[in-house]
């Protein structure tokens, strides 16, 4: 009975939300500049608060549900951007476009713009 009381007590105390946070490992972002590769649980380990990038809530799904789809919310991209590369240059992060984009698979259309 005291091995119970005891394992039940000890379930409380684990970090529950940490299981229930956890998102997924790689998150790939397709752009006309090549692929961004965006290493979630690298990111996540770096910062405890989900609201750092999520500002509505991981519960909203991703960026663009909203972002380029509701004409009140800016472009996905441009949020990114900015949320991007004002915290990498805080954090000394990439901010130049081959940081983070994938070259290699940029589309040849932006070779002609």
């Amino acid at each position: 009975m005291r091995l119970l009381l005891i394992t039940i007590l000890f379930g409380f105390l684990l970090p529950l939300h940490g299981w229930a946070a956890e998102g997924p490992g790689v998150v790939e972002f397709p752009s006309r500049w090549g692929t961004v590769t965006f290493q979630h649980h690298r990111h996540q380990a770096r910062t405890a608060d989900c609201l750092a990038c999520h500002h509505q809530g991981i519960e909203m799904g991703a960026c663009r549900s909203c972002h380029g789809v509701l004409p009140t919310t800016p472009l996905s991209k441009d949020v990114l951007h900015k949320l991007c590369k004002n915290c990498h240059r805080d954090t000394r992060g990439p901010t130049e476009c081959a940081g983070c984009h994938d070259p290699a698979s940029a589309d040849a259309s932006v070779f002609q713009d």
